[in-house]
């Protein structure tokens, strides 16, 4: 009964709702509340903000910016003024913003929300996001696995939260894929509900010295800007990292093999581009290597440094994830299981 609901006023919604779009005589705003680790982390962020751009020129919406504030009430107030402000579609940055959207959602019928992150099914005027970053990870944790020559690699989170293990897990079942005898270090900066491990360049930067200080010689870095104090531990010390959700290869060229791209910016422009063009879909979607979620960067500065049978070996590993061959194991859901094994 509960079902046969929703999809009614689903349905309806996606008739009537469009229609603003449509008739209206002034552009439709766009508003976007940004995630902890703040504009210019050349992540998470910077990701979504592209696809917004791209968005806003193709159809010539007004785009307006909110912070998120760093606590519950930061959170509601940076919301509320998107929607003072006038803002129909609201992208809502990071999984910890589920309660908010859920409550204005439910207040604003009229508005869509863009959820990164998180599930939020059941309502009509809501996309939520989730994206299979345990596959990307698992890829990258190979790629890590085929290439260290010290036996030692390393994770590096921003802070201590499910979503994050979601990364750290993934890249350890690829790593030991690879090799099971290689030794993978893993830490976190912060614990919740302390997210400046998502904000700290320096202390990026000194916990990934010490790490490759200790042996590692390649590192994993999910730790929004705190990552990118890490990412320059790696050329100061000569030795390897992986990027994470944008291509940050350039941040230390030659230094960072590749990055697990999270492709915010082509996902979020394309939930808006359907709004707009009234096709929009409530509900929750799943975004993988299969889909073009998820993906790894080009390794312009690095791939001659990578032998031409790791390159081959990493494209089959990724089909064979694409075709589920391999079944990567997500933190988040102990129902899937792990292929392990030697994979070189």
């Amino acid at each position: 009964m509960h079902r046969t609901f929703f999809l009614i006023v689903s349905l309806l919604l996606i008739m009537v709702l469009p229609g603003i779009f449509v008739s209206a005589q002034e552009k439709p705003t766009l508003g976007l509340l940004i995630g902890v680790s703040g504009l210019g982390d050349q992540s998470f962020n910077d990701m979504t903000y592209a696809g917004m751009i791209k968005a806003k020129q193709e159809f010539d919406l007004n785009l307006i910016l909110e912070d998120s504030e760093k606590s519950d009430t930061g959170f509601e107030l940076s919301m509320q003024r998107l929607i003072d402000k006038g803002a129909k579609i609201i992208v809502a940055n990071g999984f910890y913003l589920k309660d908010l959207v859920k409550k204005y959602a439910t207040r604003y019928p009229d508005r869509y929300f863009i959820l990164q992150d998180a599930e939020l099914p059941d309502l009509p005027n809501v996309a939520s996001i989730i994206y299979s970053v345990h596959e990307g990870s698992f890829l990258v944790g190979a790629l890590a696995g085929m290439m260290t020559k010290s036996g030692k690699v390393g994770f590096l989170g921003g802070v201590d939260i499910p979503i994050m293990h979601v990364f750290r897990e993934g890249y350890r079942q690829g790593v030991m894929y690879i090799n099971p005898k290689v030794d993978v270090r893993e830490e976190f900066v912060t614990k919740a509900p302390d997210f400046s491990g998502f904000r700290q360049p320096s202390v990026g930067h000194e916990r990934a010295m010490a790490a490759y200080g200790a042996g590692v010689d390649i590192l994993y870095v999910a730790a929004g800007l705190t990552g990118n104090g890490a990412l320059q531990a790696a050329e100061d010390s000569d030795r390897f990292a992986i990027g994470v959700d944008s291509d940050q290869d350039h941040l230390a060229k030659g230094h960072i093999l590749t990055s697990m791209m999270k492709r915010l910016d082509i996902v979020t422009y394309s939930e808006v581009n359907k709004i707009v063009t009234g096709k929009f879909i409530p509900g929750v979607k799943t975004y993988g290597l299969k889909e073009h979620g998820i993906g790894l960067s080009d390794m312009k500065f690095t791939r001659n440094l990578i032998p031409p049978n790791v390159l081959r070996r990493l494209d089959e590993i990724k089909a064979e994830i694409i075709a589920g061959r391999i079944k990567v194991l997500n933190y988040l859901d102990s129902t899937v299981t792990t292929q392990n094994g030697t994979g070189t």
